[in-house]
């Protein structure tokens, strides 16, 4: 506060914000090149920050902890889960426990795995009520929030909006947690499907990250922007903010999220008609995404998008390889819009093959799973699909009925509302 400094600008690009938090907090100790950061942002000398020769030696806690934060540093969650399930079971004070739990629900979240970051990040949260620590509640809100958001609950929202709320409102604001707030806020309205509103908070997420040059944080928000153009039909806008994103995720090493973006590329470029290009991008994503373990958001969606390749290249049993795959590994990982997916592009590939019984029941298994999650879009895409199979068979009476369910939904889309009619399956014999 004297030196007039928020704590991005005293961590500089060298330290996090949250080491110089817990050392100005008294919860862990400064190692000595973070001493000497902190003396030369602070214009202090040395030994203004030493205590007596004979200080205590660094309780096995704060050690703990300060492995905790530099596994996160380096984004090595398996080993924060190993270390942090390690530190519970030792006997801790309230705010080592709060910081462990907060770790542990980092890491777990990051993994794609939320519904064991929430119990830790529940408790975590109700500690630094305890405490008046508004600083680390507002992280830990963010993350309950993500967390919430990968299990699909209706509370991830109103959470988010929460914690940018408090990060607001906190003196000095830290722009990089409010840029990561921002873009959490974005990618559920991509999961909501709304479109505009994801752009306009992810716009707003990269004007807070420019600001602190976080480039992991500004490589997410390119990818978001890329897949909510896309979604808006403008894939040469979106093609921009894609490559953005990979060489950004490139300079940051992360190659789950690399991957990912192939994965996107291939799509956006599958559905321009270019397969030879999107041919490279997939199988990039599926090499990679076997390489760095990748499930939940990941490899379900690759193979789906492969099968459609396949299918497109006249490659029917490929392409029926693929989207059987897919669907056992979103049946594992619970990913329901892989789900709908496949079954639709199934269902397509039995029409094809003559067998309409089997072409309807994965038609009906993708509009049901579709119509539990709500999702106006791709409900109405998938009734689309279905109608143009139906008039294809010449059911002009079912194709009929499928193009009004399509109709409805566009008229009532906007409200997030699936009409009456969409309460029962849609399926012909």
């Amino acid at each position: 506060m004297e030196a007039g400094l928020s704590l991005a600008e005293v961590a500089g690009e060298t330290v996090s914000r949250a080491a110089i938090h817990y050392i100005e907090t008294g919860r862990t100790r400064p190692s000595w090149e973070t001493l000497q950061q902190i003396a030369r942002r602070t214009r202090r000398p040395i030994q203004f920050f030493l205590g007596p020769p004979d200080s205590a030696a660094v309780p096995e806690s704060e050690g703990d902890i300060r492995q905790l934060e530099r596994l996160t540093e380096i984004r090595d969650f398996p080993a924060v889960i190993k270390l942090g399930t390690n530190a519970l079971r030792k006997r801790r004070d309230r705010d080592s426990l709060s910081l462990i739990r907060f770790y542990l629900g980092q890491a777990y979240c990051r993994l794609v795995r939320p519904g064991e970051a929430l119990p830790h990040l529940r408790a975590a949260r109700e500690s630094f009520e305890r405490l008046r620590d508004d600083w680390m509640l507002v992280e830990t809100m963010d993350w309950e929030a993500s967390a919430l958001g990968l299990l699909e609950d209706p509370t991830a929202m109103d959470v988010a909006y929460e914690a940018l709320r408090q990060c607001r409102e906190l003196a000095p604001k830290p722009p990089q947690t409010e840029a990561r707030i921002l873009g959490h806020i974005a990618g559920m309205h991509v999961v909501s499907e709304s479109w505009a509103q994801a752009i306009r908070y992810y716009e707003a997420s990269l004007k807070a990250a420019e600001e602190v040059r976080d480039i992991l944080q500004l490589a997410k928000m390119h990818h978001g922007l890329g897949a909510a153009y896309q979604r808006m039909l403008k894939p040469a806008v979106a093609r921009q903010h894609f490559d953005l994103a990979l060489s950004l995720y490139g300079m940051e090493s992360d190659l789950a999220a690399v991957y990912r973006v192939h994965n996107d590329l291939g799509f956006l470029l599958l559905q321009q008609g270019q397969f030879e290009a999107a041919g490279d991008h997939l199988n990039r994503a599926l090499a990679g995404c076997d390489e760095v373990a990748l499930d939940r958001r990941g490899r379900g969606f690759i193979l789906v998008n492969l099968g459609e390749l396949a299918f497109r290249t006249e490659r029917h049993l490929e392409a029926r390889k693929y989207l059987t795959e897919a669907l056992r590994a979103a049946e594992v990982t619970g990913e329901q819009f892989v789900v709908a997916d496949a079954h639709a592009m199934l269902g397509v590939l039995e029409e094809q093959a003559g067998i309409r019984r089997a072409a309807d029941h994965h038609f009906d298994l993708a509009l049901r799973t579709l119509r539990e999650l709500g999702m106006a879009d791709r409900l109405r895409e998938c009734h689309m699909r279905y109608a143009e199979l139906l008039s294809t068979r010449r059911d002009v009476e079912a194709a009929a009925r499928h193009w009004k369910a399509a109709a409805e939904i566009g008229h009532l889309g906007a409200a997030g509302l699936i009409p009456e009619s969409e309460t029962q399956p849609a399926v012909t014999a």
